[in-house]
């Protein structure tokens, strides 16, 4: 007999221990069905708040000088119909071996989430793959001299010439989202921060994601793409430039808080 209750107990500790498990998991399920739920229950205004950020950059500021850029192809087609686009390419005057500067801006429309997207899935189905990825601040970017905070990917891919030639290129690119008043890198973050700005201040607010990028153009020297003589730049130069340039940039385009 004593084995017999011995095998019993046992035998019933897996079940047990499943039943628990399983009970856990029902209450999760519950507890993010209701969490989710609240969602819909948030006030709905009947107007945006508009972003923080300028709709037109300046094409001229500093020894910079800007140029327009059409956007058009897939990103026209998947993004919602009101969704607006400022891009150009900056060249610094005073500085003529210092790479062309892009910088791209996507204003939401009403349809939030087919307007603004983690741009990581973009970069990645353009087949980039990522060598670095870090959250940063760019010291004193804020017009009240304050930091702004970005989230800086490095990325790189081959790319075939016409001469069937493959090389490889990189890129170094800061992004953020500029709300109403808030400004913030993280993609989960803004989706929390818009939840709060509808429950506790009782409006939408539109959302721009802006990112700004360069070559970096030490990895044409080193593959021997580049003539003797010209100066080009490693990644943490590259970095540099990027954030001086964002410095001289953002006051002039980021409304007060």
């Amino acid at each position: 007999m004593t084995a017999e209750l011995q095998h019993s107990r046992t035998s019933a500790l897996p079940h047990s221990s499943t039943s628990a498990v399983v009970k856990r998991l029902y209450i999760l399920a519950v507890f993010l069905a209701v969490g989710f739920s609240m969602i819909w229950l948030l006030p709905k205004s009947e107007s945006m708040k508009p972003t923080r950020l300028a709709r037109n950059l300046p094409m001229q500021f500093a020894s910079m000088q800007g140029k327009r850029v059409s956007v058009t192809g897939k990103e026209l087609d998947i993004l919602a119909k009101d969704t607006e686009f400022e891009r150009a390419s900056f060249i610094n005057l005073d500085e003529p071996t210092h790479p062309a500067i892009e910088v791209s801006v996507v204003f939401s429309g009403k349809d939030l989430n087919n307007s603004i997207h983690r741009p990581e899935r973009c970069l990645r189905s353009q087949g980039w793959n990522f060598s670095k990825q870090r959250k940063v601040v760019i010291k004193g970017a804020m017009p009240d001299g304050s930091g702004m905070p970005f989230q800086e990917i490095v990325c790189e891919k081959s790319v075939q010439l016409e001469n069937g030639k493959t090389i490889q290129v990189m890129r170094v690119q800061y992004y953020t989202f500029f709300g109403h008043t808030a400004i913030t890198q993280d993609h989960y973050g803004r989706t929390l921060q818009d939840m709060k700005d509808r429950l506790f201040k009782g409006y939408d607010q539109q959302w721009a994601y802006a990112t700004f990028s360069m070559p970096v153009t030490r990895v044409y020297a080193d593959q021997g793409l580049t003539r003797p003589g010209v100066k080009t730049y490693t990644l943490e130069e590259s970095e540099a430039i990027l954030a001086d340039f964002i410095r001289q940039l953002a006051p002039k385009v980021v409304g007060q808080n």
